[in-house]
């Protein structure tokens, strides 16, 4: 920046070239024109945040599980953080303006690595039966040195994609082998459904299941 003095040609202000000329606190400087954003940077930022939004508003509604359910989060971000990276990059599908989320590609839960990993359930199955979702899974034989234990709860999610609301019960042990989640009246149409096991003290948790999109009947 540069302060300029007023010459023969008086006061003047505005742009010559690539310069600016402004009043600023009683004197005239001269500044570099600031560069224009290319339509094209300005679709790629616009497009970026687009789907900051989406990843954003969808992972917000089941933060209360976030901060223990994703375990292998990189040094200097927590697991909020870690949770959008990781959905950013897998879970947005669509052509600008035009995004959404991939919910089969959806991750909410992630081990540290195989020492913290537990069962993510045999067998397991889900159905909708008028306004109620049945989630089931059988017991296996679980070797002795495996974390995965009887008193491992199971966390389900059910995403009702045109409300924009998700329904995350209380999770049931393990050993009960089932639930079963009465649905608001409002649920109608299709609703997507995901599940992950975790210990009773959160130091062990299973990969995202996507049990799939479940047709609701009013």
């Amino acid at each position: 920046m540069a302060i300029l003095k007023q010459g023969s040609i008086g006061v003047f202000t505005g742009k010559i070239g690539a310069l600016v000329i402004v009043k600023w606190k009683d004197k005239y400087v001269g500044k570099s024109k600031p560069k224009s954003v290319s339509k094209k940077t300005a679709v790629l930022l616009d497009a970026q945040q687009s789907k900051f939004r989406i990843a954003g508003k969808f992972l917000r509604m089941v933060q209360s599980v976030v901060h223990f359910s994703f375990q292998k989060v990189p040094k200097k971000m927590n697991a909020m953080n870690y949770a959008m990276l990781y959905n950013l990059k897998h879970s947005i599908s669509g052509m600008y303006p035009d995004f959404g989320m991939d919910y089969a590609r959806v991750k909410l839960s992630e081990p540290a690595d195989y020492t913290t990993e537990i069962d993510n359930g045999f067998n397991v199955s889900g159905m909708a039966s008028g306004k109620k979702i049945k989630i089931s899974w059988e017991a296996d034989e679980l070797p002795e040195y495996d974390g995965t234990k009887p008193t491992d709860r199971i966390y389900s999610f059910i995403y009702h994609h045109g409300k924009k609301i998700f329904i995350n019960p209380i999770p049931p042990q393990r050993s009960e082998l089932g639930l079963e989640v009465n649905l608001p009246s409002a649920f109608d149409n299709k609703v997507h459904v995901w599940i992950f096991f975790a210990s009773e003290d959160h130091k062990f948790v299973s990969q995202t299941q996507y049990l799939g999109e479940f047709n609701v009947e009013n």
